[in-house]
């Protein structure tokens, strides 16, 4: 195997570990896929590579050359990856060809692959030529609007681990959006599917699926779609264990539900509960496993005697990023993107502390900071650095729509009325007997179990914290960009028009 490769994939297979794989040819280059996935930028584990030899050169054009490239990215739908293409020439001639295309190839000629080959750090030297082609901004790994998996995953290893290691228990995945519930469950499954050939893993979005027929519908579709058409005549109560059973047995395997945003169904669902017994029925006679995620109404359920979901799962809770999580997600992918730190510790310090430890926040900050690198061509991040991200309009229409979408308006209220009754309030603690009494203040009174879910979903939000018995806003830019943004007073009274005390 890979005698007929390219020198420096050999090397990388053979010596280094690397997993590499021989493609289908296209357009007569061979091509291959290289596993880069633990460099933690946007390089997957099927990394394209391209082979331009000695007799593809000859008597043609750097012009040509890239044009033959270009559609070989077309053909085989390469155009949004990186690709690395090895020539066994001069790759320089190319380069001014280069700009006429919109993709992020790495051109990796002769001299520059003896230069790996003959290095003492082969891994450096290729991840040097590739931070030196490609905007940097474009190969790191943060994302802030999309799930994320594998070489992109930060953070949550931990809650991988117990969900492996407890194949026979139901997980409830609960947290406020954009915290990563969606890319914890991805990469579970990623996981799944990788490391075990016989699991069967089904991943259902379930924020489509309002009713039981609805439900029913889309696992068969899933499973067996040659049963769609009689379920019609079925009746569900009896039909659904047994398929459930029945699919369990002809894979010869546990069924693995990954159910994403389970709150809208649980609303519509709440009172008989029909389709939740279901579940727990396949769940407790062995034919599935459940991995759920949620906010507001999961959470809320996992508490309810009378409710399916009672017992029926382990919680997992993600929170915030701890510090050395938030390290490792703001100095591996810099490292490796060839990014130094002046004042690395106060420079993460400073990230963590202005962004709660919310790591969709952490990825939007450290994205402006690489667009900025991109825009002057700097490799350096200071602290002086960081005074740009607090001007940047989409980072804090960021930070105040995550507060928007993850509160209801009683939780807004609260944090309106605790800022409006002091201009320090940012900075200062507050126990539960002065939110009552700022509260009170403003003619609104909830209950003590009120005040207790209120300070749960802040907590949970990244915008309060708790030290004691005392509670403290969590990030300082959050409240300041808060106050410069909006009239305080103004909102405080739509949310009570409104109705603070909805649910």
């Amino acid at each position: 195997m890979g005698k007929d490769w390219p020198s420096i994939l050999r090397r990388f297979h053979e010596e280094l570990g690397y997993k590499v794989s021989a493609g289908k040819p296209s357009l007569g280059f061979q091509v291959f896929k290289i596993d880069l996935a633990a460099w933690k930028l946007r390089l997957t584990s099927r990394t394209p590579v391209i082979w331009v030899q000695t007799k593809d050169l000859d008597g043609v054009s750097s012009q040509h050359i890239m044009e033959s490239l270009g559609d070989v990215l077309r053909e085989r739908n390469l155009t949004r990856q990186i690709v690395l293409v090895l020539i066994d020439g001069n790759a320089f001639p190319l380069f001014r060809h280069k700009t006429n295309l919109n993709y992020n190839l790495v051109l990796i000629g002769s001299e520059e692959q003896k230069s790996i080959l003959q290095s003492r750090r082969p891994t450096g030297e290729l991840l040097d030529l590739v931070s030196a082609q490609v905007p940097i901004s474009y190969l790191s790994p943060y994302e802030t609007r999309a799930p994320v998996t594998g070489s992109r995953f930060f953070g949550r290893e931990h809650e991988i681990s117990r969900i492996q290691a407890n194949p026979d228990t139901n997980h409830a995945i609960l947290g406020i959006r954009r915290i990563g519930k969606t890319s914890l469950l991805r990469e579970t499954e990623r996981i799944l599917l990788e490391q075990e050939e016989s699991a069967h893993v089904v991943y259902l979005e379930c924020s489509d699926l309002l009713s039981t027929d609805d439900y029913i519908r889309e696992v068969v579709r899933k499973l067996n779609p040659r049963e769609l058409p009689r379920l019609e005549l079925q009746k569900y109560v009896f039909f659904f264990p047994n398929f459930l059973e029945r699919m369990s047995k002809q894979f010869k395997s546990k069924i693995i539900f990954l159910l994403d945003e389970i709150d809208n169904l649980v609303i519509m669902q709440r009172g008989d509960w029909e389709l939740f017994r279901m579940l727990r029925a396949s769940s407790n006679k062995g034919a599935c496993q459940y991995i759920i995620a949620g906010f507001r109404e999961a959470m809320r359920e996992q508490y309810m005697l009378d409710s399916p979901f009672y017992n029926f799962t382990q919680e997992i809770r993600l929170n915030e990023f701890t510090r050395q999580q938030a390290r490792s997600l703001i100095v591996t992918p810099m490292e490796n993107l060839r990014v130094r730190f002046k004042g690395e510790d106060e420079v993460i310090s400073r990230i963590y502390e202005e962004t709660a430890g919310h790591p969709n926040l952490i990825q939007y900050y450290c994205l402006i900071l690489l667009r900025h690198l991109d825009q002057t061509g700097e490799r350096e991040i200071s602290p002086e650095s960081l005074i740009d991200v607090y001007s940047d309009e989409g980072f804090t229409s960021h930070l105040l729509t995550s507060f928007m979408q993850n509160t209801e308006n009683r939780e807004k209220a609260l944090i309106y009325a605790l800022m409006l009754s002091d201009e320090d309030a940012g900075r200062k603690g507050f126990g539960q007997e002065q939110i009552d009494e700022v509260l009170r203040s403003r003619n609104i009174s909830l209950t003590q179990k009120g005040i207790d879910e209120v300070c749960n979903v802040l907590t949970l939000a990244g915008v309060i914290h708790r030290k004691g018995k005392e509670f403290f806003f969590t990030s300082p830019v959050f409240t300041k960009v808060l106050q410069q943004t909006y009239d305080l007073e103004y909102l405080f009274r739509k949310v009570k028009d409104e109705g603070y005390d909805r649910v």
